[in-house]
């Protein structure tokens, strides 16, 4: 705050010598050169000081500007993995974060020292001559008038066109792929460049505004000098004022006019600045319905694996009007789902999902190795024997030994450098590893302890202990396969012939 303020006194103080230093040059060549030397001192010193402040000044709000970044990201990255959140998360914490720390460091330093500018320029300016200081200071606001209309200009534009861009990308990026299948590479680009277009128009009125405004403020600051000097020379004929007043007032208030100008053009946009701070603040607000981070609930010492789903009626969003499940019974009370006879919502959610391991029917992968990805979250150290284990469980070891860096082999983002029965094996791997109680697989051809799968190919779910067949939204037979098979005419046999043939 001090080197700040040292700062913002440079340039009215500057404003000042250079008035005094013009007046050296009316007295005899003998004091001319003594007092030459002396304001060359004093302006090299004042050089010096400069020199110094500023990078302490920038060390210092840098800092903070850092620290403020790092708590920010850190807090909505923690809000965004304990709770059920989608959308550009990448780009708040990068983008948003970073100009709302702008904030802190540039904004503040900047509003600081040009706080001091103003306060300093004005009492230097008003004790010399306070007349021609008032008619100067009247004259200023055309000189700020630019600022004002640009940003009236741009509010409420500063993110809409922009944000589309890199979704374009990203998508096209992700799903490669698919876009090369299709052999919509051309299509994609068109698409992109549409996008990029986008802000073109608003843009370039943009441009024409801040010039017009320029030279405009360019006017005014001419216009504010010669009103400076005419009306200076009437306070001087008058003897209302002196030869050195009216330059100690001019330089004084014009220098620091120009340096409070030059350095606003480092202010961060307002209307980014508001847009960001809305869109990290509305996830830090936000209040999720399931949240993993309270250590509410209770903890089992024993599981043995039995689920209750009871009168359980479930929809699509997007087919309200259709009941995927119309009062549901699996021995798996209203609308609960029980785990060893207690509602896991009586549970701490953290351990709870300790003793549940899930294998989705699109795996996710992270953008690291194989071996990161099995051993990922568990707890303790695994050895390399434990991963060889797994992955021989799930069928894997044999084509990660193939590839040429083995377990190390990188995976790529969301796994896209294997195939999807790849994907799948590293990921029963990985719930094998985690030796879970309850093992839950979605269309998987591998099920181990107490499972429950969901399927369509029914060879998938034959050996399973019971099944039950789910027609119109209900249980229409519950059993093994083998008892099934005896009911007559019953939906799990014609649904098998009708597999078989």
């Amino acid at each position: 705050m001090v080197v700040t303020a040292i700062l913002g006194l440079i340039f009215p103080v500057f404003g000042l010598l250079i008035g005094l230093a013009i007046q050296s040059f009316y007295k005899p060549p003998n004091e001319l050169i003594e007092d030459s030397e002396v304001w060359a001192l004093i302006f090299f010193g004042l050089g010096i000081i400069t020199l110094v402040a500023y990078p302490v000044q920038g060390y210092f709000f840098g800092s903070a500007g850092g620290r403020i970044i790092q708590r920010i990201r850190y807090l909505t990255f923690q809000k965004v993995v304990q709770e059920e959140m989608s959308g550009a998360i990448g780009v708040r914490l990068s983008t948003n974060a970073s100009i709302l720390s702008s904030l802190v460091g540039d904004t503040l330093s900047l509003l600081i020292q040009n706080s001091v500018t103003i306060m300093a320029s004005l009492m230097i300016a008003i004790i010399a001559n306070w007349k021609l200081a008032l008619i100067l200071l009247a004259s200023s606001p055309p000189l700020f008038l630019k600022d004002y209309v640009q940003a009236k200009y741009t509010e409420g534009s500063a993110q809409t066109p922009t944000m589309r861009k890199p979704v374009v990308g990203n998508d096209a990026v992700v799903s490669i792929r698919t876009v090369a299948s299709f052999c919509a590479e051309n299509k994609m680009m068109d698409l992109y460049q549409k996008k990029c277009e986008t802000p073109k128009k608003p843009g370039v009125r943009l441009g024409l505004t801040s010039v017009i405004g320029y030279r405009f403020s360019c006017l005014a600051m001419y216009c504010r000098n010669a009103l400076c000097f005419y009306i200076g020379a009437i306070l001087v004929k008058h003897g209302q004022a002196t030869f050195g007043e009216v330059f100690e007032v001019f330089f004084s208030l014009t220098i620091s006019a120009l340096a409070i100008s030059q350095s606003s053009a480092w202010f961060p946009d307002p209307n980014k600045a508001k847009d960001s701070a809305t869109s990290i603040f509305k996830i830090l607000d936000s209040k999720s319905k399931i949240d993993s981070s309270v250590d509410d609930g209770m903890t089992l010492l024993a599981i043995t694996g039995n689920l209750d789903l009871e009168h359980i009626n479930f929809k699509y969003p997007t087919r309200p009007g259709v009941e995927i499940f119309k009062d549901l019974c699996l021995h798996m009370p209203t609308g609960k789902v029980l785990l060893d006879g207690l509602p896991i919502q009586q549970l701490k959610l953290s351990w709870l999902r300790q003793q549940i391991g899930l294998v989705s029917q699109e795996p996710i992968l992270f953008n690291e190795t194989i071996r990161t990805n099995i051993v990922y979250r568990k707890q303790g150290h695994v050895s390399e024997e434990e991963i060889v284990t797994v992955a021989k469980a799930s069928n894997a070891h044999n084509f990660i030994s193939s590839l040429p860096q083995g377990y190390d082999t990188p995976v790529g983002e969301r796994g896209l450098q294997l195939s999807g029965g790849q994907k799948q094996r590293i990921a029963i791997a990985r719930a094998i590893l985690k030796n879970p109680r309850i093992l839950l697989l979605e269309r998987s051809h591998q099920c181990t302890w107490n499972a429950v799968a969901v399927a369509h190919p029914l060879k998938t779910i034959k050996n399973s202990d019971i099944i039950s067949v789910i027609k119109d939204g209900v249980i229409a037979e519950q059993g093994s396969h083998g008892e099934l098979m005896k009911i007559t005419e019953g939906a799990y046999a014609s649904l098998l012939a009708i597999h078989a043939n």
